[in-house]
């Protein structure tokens, strides 16, 4: 089966592929986590489901759309009609993402075990960002090992779970290499910022997530028919979450500048992608 596009909404999705069905194209919904995927069957049918595609977004509202579940004589309710790929929780898991999306995961969860079970202090360890200047790039892995290390349940699952969801899905549209150079570009500069800004002692993830969502959602803003986007209303939640860690209004410590630079990192990187039409 081959993906053909991505919906927000249920019953958007549902009136497509009631109209492709209306049209002899074989297709089925998928769920994914606030995603409604597309799948044709048949590849021999994707051209003329792209051209079909292109029509219903220029103007869904038409009503052959809205009239086409009649058509096909699907009168049960959309929930009955949904096709699950796998309902194998671990192989959800491992069709998600790829190698990278996989190994970032289980790096961190590693890390987290030893220091749950105190092997060791994370922030007097190899993974700590550099103490003081002038850093020794001889330890240049420092720039980047930060984004390891966690210090709360609740900090690692909110981490992983974006991680998961929007680095798996950038794996698997645009490739591991783009996916490498986001880590890192959004890692080094995050960590970078909050060093000057702030110091030393800080940890976790939540720069390259936000590199996630800014690259995302800006990459779906730009190409309305990229597979690779971020709903409106998840980019304003993370957005008003990130505002309120600068007001101190949340219950933890957060690395406020990780977070905002990391997020300017992955918009400008979706920004040069686009103008390079990479």
């Amino acid at each position: 089966m081959i993906e053909l596009h991505r919906f927000e909404h249920l019953r958007i999705a549902q009136a497509f592929s009631d109209f492709l069905s209306s049209q002899n194209i074989t297709n089925i919904i998928e769920q994914s986590e606030f995603q409604y995927p597309i799948m044709i069957k048949n590849k021999n049918q994707l051209a003329q489901a792209k051209l079909e595609l292109a029509l219903f977004l220029d103007n869904p509202n038409q009503s052959k759309y809205l009239s086409a579940s009649w058509k096909t004589g699907k009168t049960e309710p959309a929930s009955s009609q949904l096709a699950y790929a796998n309902v194998s929780l671990l192989s959800n898991f491992k069709n998600h993402g790829g190698l990278f999306t996989h190994s970032i995961f289980i790096i961190c969860i590693i890390i987290y075990a030893l220091t749950a079970f105190n092997v060791f202090n994370p922030m007097n360890s190899l993974f700590a960002f550099f103490r003081q200047q002038p850093f020794d790039y001889i330890e240049s892995w420092r720039f980047i090992t930060p984004a390891f290390l966690h210090f709360s349940l609740l900090h690692i699952v909110f981490n992983l779970l974006w991680w998961w969801q929007l680095a798996g899905l950038i794996e698997k549209q645009h490739g591991k290499q783009r996916l490498i150079f986001l880590f890192l570009f959004s890692a080094i500069a995050s960590n970078l910022a909050q060093f000057f800004l702030v110091g030393p002692y800080f940890g976790g993830l939540s720069g390259v997530v936000y590199g996630l969502v800014g690259y995302c959602w800006l990459t779906g803003q730009l190409n309305k028919q990229s597979q690779v986007h971020l709903p409106n209303s998840m980019f304003v939640f993370l957005l008003g979450w990130l505002i309120l860690g600068f007001v101190d209004l949340l219950p933890a410590n957060v690395a406020n500048y990780a977070h905002l630079i990391g997020l300017l990192a992955g918009l400008t990187l979706a920004a040069v992608c686009h103008k390079l039409k990479l």
